[in-house]
Formats: structure tokens, sequence, C-alpha cells
């Protein structure tokens, strides 16, 4: 209502003003003229392309860059991944593991991996990582086929754990879910050890007479089933002591006085000596007697002592014990003849 009153009032005054108001001329458009060859049945396509060409040609243009990214993020998805399978393959230790996860755990391979990490830490003791491990890749889903798998290795985690309720349901899930599944057995050993450690040593063994039964010709499930048997029959429940308790039996043993030992005294051996021979005498020399002198001749003179040497004297040997020979006796001179001077005595 009021704009066709200002309308009016405008026309009103312009009237009035005897000049008459001229309205801004647009511009037509240009109008591009039909090519004479061109058939009439191209008619109407001609007329759509006129009014829509250059919106197609956009269109067109942005679905080509669309299709293109699609087109590459593809190839890199797939590079991705067939690089996470071939880093799965070379992955052994742990550390490896981790580091595959890390790279590759955001791709298609990435939940395979972190399954083999999961039972990489279930090998090492390392059950609270082994356990988020396996949540992880069954609340991102686990591929196909080892969704049962993950399953099973986290119930046996929690065995791990000695968190027995939560084994034993997980066990229990597991025999009823997958009856058929070729893991049962596990499964159904699994409960057997998680009855054990409850004290129902009773109903474990006949869980596994049942199994047994069931695989009577599978040697493999027949002797695992046997082990673990065995291992049951000789189970003996540990009585549980609390921290106080194994403290006080810790003190006690140190306060205890440890007895004093005194080391028995042998007398001591005497070892007989060895007597050494000692060095035997020399023999002293002979006296030689005199030869019997002519009638008239006169008795020779007696030889001149032999000097001592000058030379130090060694130290004196032990005396033998032998008693030293005498020496033989002179034989007697002639009757007319005087006695010779008796010759000195080699000393």
């Amino acid at each position: 209502m009021s704009a066709t009153f200002n309308y009016q009032k405008a026309i009103y005054m312009s009237g009035k003003s005897g000049k008459k108001s001229v309205a801004p001329e647009t511009p037509k458009p240009v109008e591009v003229p039909i090519p004479e060859n061109l058939p009439e049945e191209l008619l109407p396509l001609y007329d759509w392309w006129k009014a829509n060409g250059k919106q197609f040609l956009i269109t067109l243009a942005v679905a080509a860059v669309l299709l293109s990214g699609a087109l590459t993020f593809k190839r890199v998805r797939t590079g991705k991944i067939a690089a996470a399978n071939q880093e799965l393959l070379r992955a052994n230790s742990l550390d490896e593991l981790e580091a595959a996860v890390a790279k590759y755990g955001s791709t298609k391979a990435g939940n395979a991996t972190r399954m083999r990490l999961a039972k990489a830490y279930f090998d090492a003791s390392k059950y609270e990582e082994a356990l988020q491990a396996y949540d992880l890749c069954l609340r991102k889903g686990a591929p196909a086929g080892f969704k049962e798998i993950a399953e099973l290795g986290r119930a046996h985690t929690l065995e791990g754990l000695n968190r027995l309720d939560e084994a034993l349901q997980a066990f229990q899930t597991f025999e009823k879910n997958y009856a058929n599944h070729f893991l049962r057995p596990q499964a159904v050993m699994g409960i057997a050890r998680v009855m054990t450690l409850q004290g129902k040593k009773d109903e474990a063994k006949k869980l596994l007479e049942n199994l047994k039964a069931e695989k009577t010709d599978d040697a493999v499930w027949e002797m695992a089933i046997a082990n673990l048997e065995g291992v049951i029959t000789r189970y003996e429940p540990r009585a549980e002591r609390s921290l106080f308790d194994a403290a006080n039996e810790a003190a006690k043993a140190v306060d205890a006085p440890a007895p004093i030992t005194v080391p028995a005294t042998t007398p001591p051996v005497a070892v007989p000596a060895v007597p050494v021979p000692a060095p035997a005498p020399a023999a002293p020399a002979a006296a030689t007697p005199a030869p019997a002198p002519a009638a008239d001749a006169k008795p020779a003179p007696a030889p001149a002592p032999v000097a001592k040497p000058t030379a130090a004297v060694p130290a004196e040997p032990a005396k033998p014990t032998p008693a030293a020979a005498k020496p033989a006796p002179a034989p007697a001179p002639a009757a007319d003849a005087k006695p010779a001077a008796p010759a000195a005595a080699a000393k």
C-alpha cells in the first residue's frame, strides 16, 4: 500500500513540475544469430545450451575434480594398506608391532596389526596392555573371521589378570555363541581351568571328560585335554596369606638370632723329618811301612812337616756317627837294624 502511494506521489510531483521522469533503460541482451547450417532437430538443444551451457560446464568441471580426488584417495589408501600388510608380515618383536600400529592403525590392516600386538602383549605377560588392545580391536570392528579370535583372546587375558568371574563368563559366552567354531575346545578348556582355580575340580574334570569323548578322532586335541587333566589333578590351592602375615613372618626371620658356629680346630699333623744322609768321611791314609835299611846304612832323616794352607776354613761338617777306622800296625823291623823315625801321619 505504501509503495503504491509513493509511486502515485512521484507521478503527481513530476506532473506538477512539468517534467517527465525517465526510467533508466536496461540493456537488452545481444542475441547471437542461429547458425544457418544447424539442423532443425537440434534447435531445442541449441536453445538449452544457450540457457544452461555455462552452468553445465561449471558442474562438469567440479564433478571431474571430485572424481579425480576420489580416485587419488583410493589409490593412496590402497598403497597404504599394502604397506601396512608388508609391515605386519615383517614385524616380529613387540617394538616393531607397536610402531606398525602407530603408523597404520587407521587403515583396514590396522585391526589385524592390533590383534597381533595384543597377542604379543599376552605372551609377554603384559595383560593390561593386551586387554586394552583386544577391546579397541573389537570396538573398531575386527576383520572378518577374526572377531571370534579377538573375543577368545580377551577371555584368556581376563584369566591372566585373575579376574576369574569375568573370564568364566567370557569363555561360556564364546562356547554358547560359537558352538561349531574350531576354537570351541579352547573355550571349554578355559572354563575348566577357571573352575579349578575357583575350587571346582570335580566339575572341571567332568567337563574335560565330555570334551574328550567328543574329540576321540583328533589326536591333537586328545593330547591337549590329557595334559590339562594331569595339571588339574595335581593342582592344589595355596593357602591365602595377607600382607600382614607375610610381614610378620619376615620380621620374625630377621629378629631370630643366627646360630654361631665355631669351626672345629684340628691338631697340627706332625710331619716326619726326612733324614739327610751325612757325607761319608774320608778314609785316613794307611801308614806305609818304611823299607828295611842296609846293615851299614845310616837312618834317613825325618821329613819336614807339611805347612797348613792359609785359605778360609769352611764350616765344620756334621760329625759322622761311625767310629774312625784305625790304621794298620807297622811291621816289626829287623833285629840288627835301628828303628826308623815314623812318618808323619796325614791329617
